[in-house]
């Protein structure tokens, strides 16, 4: 395991202090570890829009897109993208 040593403002370790007091996290390790964990799994969340955002662009211009005119239109639409966000939950 790496060991690190930051620096940082007053208020910022009052903060942390709070969280420990709140019993959420048993050390300040803990709590910056979470912290981590978060950004990574936010960049990752943001890797895949860019990526599925590129996809979306590339099938825009080759034409393939369907347009959406009518409310059964738009609500089988979001019926499918509730599909495609959730294929493992249960209806």
């Amino acid at each position: 395991m790496v060991r690190k040593t930051i620096s940082m403002p007053d208020e910022m370790g009052d903060w942390i202090a709070d969280r420990l007091a709140d019993g959420r996290y048993n050390n300040e390790s803990e709590y910056v570890r979470a912290l981590i964990r978060r950004d990574q799994d936010e960049q990752l969340k943001l890797e895949h829009l860019r990526a599925a955002l590129a996809r979306g662009e590339s099938d825009l211009s080759a034409g393939r897109y369907t347009d959406l005119v009518s409310a059964r239109d738009i609500g089988g639409f979001l019926d499918e993208i509730d599909v495609e966000v959730a294929p493992d939950e249960p209806s």
